[in-house]
């Protein structure tokens, strides 16, 4: 079973069903997953954990689109720069998640709101207006700013720090404006115009760096108890 997107992350779980090995880069996925012929995952790193030979593991593919797989596999290299596993084709595949398109993940981030556009008149400010990031996926933002800067169809440009190195500089268009029962503005739902594939990437990657975090804080909490 594999839904034809791109893989941007695998994760191997030991018998214990222990995240024992999780690379976003340094691998090889195999594309003949489909056929009869023998699938082989190869991973290289440095310093990656050493299992038996013929030990039975899960394998876990991540797609950009959301997709989590988990595979039923077996070690056939094991060295502390290599990691061979034979995908084994069986009823035990299963899809983790279902497809979502943009995958959608609550964060606490700031950004600038740098210009907007609206009814074909561009306002630049000269001070960046500070707004705050409490969502984030690959087809768009719900943030906040001061009261009253942005109406629905305004087109805008942001920027918002993902990693320490990295900075989005991104196009969006507000679709919605949510207010609170009193009248208040919440926040505002914009939708990404024209991202590049390497903006993708970097969302991407944004995203699935904090989720990882946050499945082994869950699993961390679970041996706690």
């Amino acid at each position: 079973m594999f839904l034809g997107n791109k893989i941007i992350k695998v994760e191997i779980l030991d018998k214990n069903g222990l995240i024992a090995v999780s690379s976003e880069k340094n691998f090889v996925f195999p594309r003949n997953i489909e056929s009869d012929e023998e699938s082989i995952l190869i991973v290289k790193g440095a310093g990656l954990r050493e299992f038996e030979k013929n030990e039975r593991v899960h394998v876990i593919s991540t797609t950009k689109a959301g997709d989590r797989i988990k595979y039923p596999g077996q070690v056939t290299i094991s060295l502390d720069n290599q990691l061979n596993v034979r995908i084994i084709k069986n009823r035990e595949t299963q899809v983790l998640e279902e497809r979502r398109r943009y995958f959608k993940i609550k964060v606490n981030e700031k950004g600038r709101l740098l210009f907007v556009v609206r009814d074909d008149e561009t306002m630049r400010y000269e001070e960046p207006v500070p707004i705050q990031i409490h969502d984030i996926n690959i087809g768009g933002v719900f943030m906040s700013c001061a009261p009253e800067v942005l109406q629905q169809d305004d087109t805008i440009c942001i920027d918002i720090d993902l990693f320490i190195d990295y900075r989005l500089n991104a196009i969006a268009k507000v679709l919605r404006v949510q207010r609170y029962p009193d009248g208040e503005i919440k926040g505002y739902g914009c939708e990404f115009q024209g991202l590049t594939a390497s903006q993708e990437d970097y969302i991407g990657k944004f995203i699935y760096k904090v989720q990882f975090a946050q499945r082994q804080k869950e699993m961390a909490n679970e041996l706690d108890y």
